[in-house]
């Protein structure tokens, strides 16, 4: 018997996997015996595991264990992001769901950030939140007081997020008090980016829409850069980061006249945020 097996044993199938993506993502491979002795449970029960997430097309089984599929930094599934800087996130929802208003129309778009900070805004009164996105929508589902209003649009299944002309057509619509958004890629030479054109057009007309704008992004998002222009630094007038984000980064990023907010870190939530069990169509 492993010696972690009687807590492997206590996991459900899907915190299971969970928690593979995870290591998965740090190490960028890993064996099946090294996943059957930290999470303490048979060999037989992880290759069932890496069978299923092989399925949903995040990672590829080789002899013996598997190893993540290569992605551009936005493409990676919402799936194997939703464990990764939970601290960070949580620390950048906490304070970013201070500048939430009773009253507000907010503009939220995809990402497992913006998940974390719509869990915060349960609890807000009188609350319009116009989305993009399927788990700000799953989230926020029965919430008291809160309005909301969703795009449309076509699937882009590795951030559940809905983009295209009839999302973008939609959101022009609208206005709004605030536009919260995430990215996987800012420099300060190319702004903010992404890996997917018709994402980059939704987040780009949300920036139009709001009066305010704000980003929210972890440390590790700084200094990528992708193909698909969002907008420059300077189109927000509020950055929200962790701790972490070095200090020159902060300081060149005030110097061009961005307000940057640090958020300070917590212990991270005891489990990610909600989300809904997407899988891929059986073929």
């Amino acid at each position: 018997m492993c010696l972690n097996e009687q807590q492997g044993w206590g996991m459900q199938p899907a915190e299971r996997q969970t928690r593979i993506l995870q290591l998965i993502n740090e190490r960028q491979s890993v064996s099946v015996a090294e996943l059957s002795e930290e999470l303490g449970v048979s060999e037989m029960t992880i290759r069932r595991d890496l069978a299923r997430l092989e399925e949903r097309g995040v990672l590829r089984r080789t002899h013996g264990g598997a190893v993540l599929l290569k992605y551009p930094p936005g493409d990676l599934p919402y799936y194997a992001r939703e464990g990764t800087q939970l601290a960070e996130k949580e620390a950048i929802a906490r304070l970013a769901a201070e500048l939430v208003e009773d009253g507000d129309t907010i503009v939220l778009d995809a990402g497992t950030t913006i998940a974390h900070f719509a869990r915060r805004l349960i609890g807000k009164r009188h609350l319009t939140v116009i989305t993009n996105s399927l788990y700000v929508v799953n989230i926020l589902i029965g919430a008291p007081d809160i309005t909301v209003i969703h795009t449309g649009g076509a699937l882009w299944e590795p951030t559940a997020s809905f983009v295209g002309p009839l999302a973008v057509a939609a959101l022009r619509r609208f206005t709004a008090d605030k536009a919260f958004l995430a990215t996987p890629a800012i420099s300060l030479e190319a702004g903010v980016t992404n890996s997917n054109l018709y994402e980059a057009e939704v987040k780009a007309a949300m920036l139009e829409i709001a009066r305010q704008k704000i980003l929210l992004v972890d440390h590790t998002k700084f200094g990528r850069t992708s193909y698909a222009i969002v907008a420059p630094i300077q189109a927000f007038d509020r950055i929200i980061t962790d701790e972490r984000t070095p200090a020159d980064v902060i300081a060149r990023l005030r110097a061009a006249g961005v307000d940057v907010r640090v958020a300070p870190l917590q212990e991270p939530a005891a489990s990610p945020v909600p989300t809904l069990p997407l899988r891929r169509p059986e073929r």
